[in-house]
């Protein structure tokens, strides 16, 4: 499974879980997303889980097939 973590590049600088690569979820809202297979195995997280939440539902809705909403970061550590 690739992690992605949505949040902002100075929240990923001061902490992320290792091997998680940055998206932040601003570029999804301007309708760009992370360069992965469609059909691959994604892992969102956040700090709280709502942006990991909206995140899901635009790839989703861009017809990424397999996006697991981890939630908080605070799920992962």
């Amino acid at each position: 499974m690739k992690l992605i973590d949505v949040r902002t590049k100075n929240e990923y600088d001061s902490f992320h879980i290792q091997g998680a690569i940055n998206f932040d979820i601003m570029k999804m809202m301007e309708g760009v997303f992370p360069d992965v297979d469609k059909n691959e195995e994604v892992g969102l997280y956040c700090e709280s889980g709502n942006r990991s939440m909206m995140a899901k539902s635009m790839m989703d809705k861009v017809g990424f097939k397999n996006v697991i909403d981890k939630g908080s970061i605070d799920n992962l550590k």
